[in-house]
């Protein structure tokens, strides 16, 4: 041990003439380097990408070669990764999952709080020898966790999963109650804990609660809705609401984690979890912040403590030994109560396993109030290095299981290729069509989205099919770099109707997306539109927006569901669709419809309980007066149907064309469902649509265009 001891010292000693370096250029060239080759190198071995820069921290750290000088440039870069992490755990988490599984994070929170600070209080107490404030302080410590194997379950497709959303909820739980308690004890230390510490803790955590989960989403929607397209800006708006959260947590009293956890929850509602701007944070952060905190801290670990004696070898062991079994014991309590799957149990394990951040952050604190001595540090820096490396493996393996499982049972429940076709004569609105797009395709789907740029064959079509053309190409643009699959078509044809009834059926496409002012610039007295000919010249769904804002600064969303919806053979993906933007988009959601169709509804996006949304039912939809409930940032969702469906029903095909009428500046996207398949015999008889509502809208088209004739001759 001597002897391997001395030839380090020596190596160090040869490279002490040209290291560390310390140009910032190098620093960063390095780093980067290390960042792209350190993950593949150990790919070939089955290593974690995770643990290969945590490795090569470690080798490029002060404490083994020192190859890097840590500046105040590197710190920065770590410190954002930090916080980034834990922006992304809030703002990835779905809403619907948290809601139903809210109280199993409370439980696990408080399972991976008290089981590791009672046992590990014990170890401290009996085989360490403390007393009772250091003991205390250093119990917590093995209550903390840092989600450092987030990139792994995010790369795996596994966030929504109900264990990954506990654990997500578990963590600012148990890390939040250490970090106050750290300040209690730091406090009782100085003997400068009152009544007023008390007062000062709760007004200012209530502030911070207050400042980023209310005003910070009302803000954000402002600054979203005033810089439309401007994905840069956009992007340094949600990197610098991190840092201020962080400040302000800093100003409460409590770790800057906390506060970018709670901005992520803030903007959760406000950035779309399809979205390019989501795509791009997700990205940036995988790809530079995130790993430059993982080389960080790698770069903690001095291995010099195994060259000095059995004695931090044994309380670096148990210190790790007792992280892990508390860890360990927290997961699979929490799974046994809600009876979880053995991967489920493992995933929850790994990522609670890895101590890191607020792991540094307890024991930083208790050296500098002389509560633990340098043994402390350097056992904490080696528990560090072998949870995450724990952590790594056991996520990585688990989270291999859970996708694999979760991808054959969506194949089970998808029986069709979903591809949607996006026809555009007028490129105005053909960002917020793409946009919109995003939000209702299934995010596992590997097929890409079709602009089709479409004009009427005549002596100027090949012109303005390249003007289109370049219009849809620029925005695909942007689209693309954030990692987002568009393929766009072009057809020139005698009727863009039939081109585009002709291009899907080529394609196999499933769901056309058409915008309410193209289909109305085409309106026909004799022939009608666009809209009415393609639901009847097509069998896939059909969807016709009026998006007028951002689709990430509406507040409310207002969904009315026709009767007898349940009965269209396209009822589920439809469905699927509007929970898609249900989910993504706004604060506030009511949904109209009769007892069985919302039944139903609530049952396909597994709201048995119906806490997601507010429902209310409707008996008679010729009552419901929707323009009168028409508030700023409202979105309508409609779910209509086809004429002579068994779920048509004028009302409700007639309200789109109310709402336009009487609000102007309100959004609403109507949702058509693939064309019906033969009904039994007893289906038929569930329907309650007359037949004499054609009639009845047919006399009531006929007498709005007679007026409109003569309001126009008149003008």
């Amino acid at each position: 041990m001597q002897l391997l001891g001395n030839n380090f010292h020596a190596f160090r000693e040869f490279f002490s003439h040209y290291l560390p370096v310390k140009n910032p250029v190098l620093i960063l060239a390095l780093t980067l380097l290390i960042i792209l080759f350190a993950p593949l190198i150990l790919k070939r071995f089955r290593i974690p990408g995770i643990i290969g820069l945590i490795i090569a921290g470690v080798i490029i750290g002060p404490n083994t070669l020192h190859i890097i000088e840590k500046s105040t440039s590197f710190e920065l870069f770590s410190k954002t990764g930090l916080l980034y992490i834990m922006f992304l755990a809030g703002l990835e988490i779905d809403m619907q999952e948290y809601k139903q599984n809210r109280a199993k994070s409370l439980v696990f929170g408080a399972f991976t709080f008290f089981i590791p600070i009672f046992i590990g209080y014990l170890v401290c107490i009996y085989l360490f020898g403390f007393t009772l404030w250091p003991a205390l302080l250093l119990a917590s410590m093995f209550s903390t966790h840092t989600l450092l194997s987030y990139p792994i379950v995010s790369n795996m497709g596994i966030v929504k999963n109900r264990a990954v959303q506990v654990s997500f909820g578990g963590t600012i739980i148990t890390d939040s109650a250490v970090l106050i308690l750290l300040g209690v004890i730091t406090n009782v230390v100085d003997g400068e804990i009152d009544a007023m510490f008390w007062l000062r803790l709760v007004l200012s955590l209530g502030l911070l609660c207050f400042s980023v989960l209310y005003l910070l989403p009302k803000v954000s929607r402002w600054f979203f809705r005033n810089l439309e397209g401007q994905g840069s800006s956009q992007y340094i708006y949600v990197l610098a609401t991190v840092f201020i959260s962080g400040f302000f947590s800093e100003l409460a009293g409590v770790e800057p984690i906390i506060g970018a956890f709670l901005a992520g929850l803030a903007l959760n509602r406000v950035i779309p979890h399809n979205s390019v701007l989501m795509n791009r944070i997700i990205f940036i952060g995988n790809t530079l912040f995130i790993p430059f905190f993982l080389i960080s801290a790698g770069m903690l670990v001095d291995f010099r403590v195994f060259f000095t004696g059995t004695g931090a070898l044994v309380f670096a062991g148990i210190l790790s030994l007792t992280a892990l079994v508390t860890k360990w014991l927290a997961a699979q309590a929490t799974g046994l109560v809600y009876k979880y799957t053995k991967y489920e149990k493992r995933v929850m394990f790994g990522l609670s396993a890895s101590h890191a951040a607020a792991t540094l952050a307890v024991i930083k604190v208790g050296y500098d109030i002389r509560l633990f001595d340098q043994n402390v540090i350097n056992g904490t820096i080696i528990l560090i290095l072998i949870s995450c490396m724990v952590s790594s493996f056991v996520t990585e393996r688990a989270a291999r299981k859970i996708a694999m499982t979760e991808k054959e049972t969506s194949k089970k429940i998808i029986d069709r290729t979903e591809r949607i076709l996006i026809p555009v004569s007028n490129p105005e609105n053909i960002a917020r069509l793409i946009d919109l797009a995003l939000l209702i395709k299934d995010s596992k789907s590997p097929e890409p989205i079709y602009p089709l740029s479409i004009v009427e064959e005549n002596a100027e079509a090949d012109e303005k099919i390249n003007v289109v053309k370049k219009v849809i190409d620029g925005v695909v643009e942007q689209i693309s770099s954030g990692d987002k699959k568009v393929q766009v078509l072009k057809k020139v044809d005698l009727s863009i109707v039939d081109g585009v009834a002709r291009t899907a059926k080529a394609y196999s496409i499933s769901d056309i997306l058409i915008s309410w002012k193209a289909q109305q610039a085409n309106s026909n007295i004799i022939f009608g539109n666009i809209a009415d000919n393609l639901l009847v010249k097509t069998r896939q769904s059909v969807i016709i927006s009026k998006i007028i804002q951002p689709l990430n600064t509406y507040n409310r969303i207002v969904v009315i569901l026709t009767p007898n919806a349940e009965l269209e053979n396209g009822f589920n993906l439809v469905v699927k669709k509007m929970n898609a933007l249900m989910k993504q988009l706004g604060n506030q959601t009511i949904v109209y419809g009769q007892p069985k169709t919302i039944e139903t509804f609530a049952s396909l996006i597994q709201d048995k309980k119906k806490e997601f949304y507010s429902y209310q039912l409707v008996t008679d939809y010729e009552d419901l007066q929707i323009t009168d409930q028409v508030k700023e940032d409202d979105l309508f969702l409609f779910l209509s149907s086809r004429k002579q469906t068994v779920s048509y029903d004028f009302h409700v095909d007639n309200m789109p064309k109310i709402l336009n009428k009487n609000n102007e500046f309100t959004s609403f996207v109507v949702f058509y469902p693939e064309s019906q398949k033969s009904l039994s015999d007893s289906q038929i008889t569930e329907m309650t649509v007359p037949a004499i509502q054609e009639n009845i809208e047919k006399v009531i088209q006929l007498k709005d265009k007679i007026a409109g004739i003569f309001k126009g001759d008149a003008n």
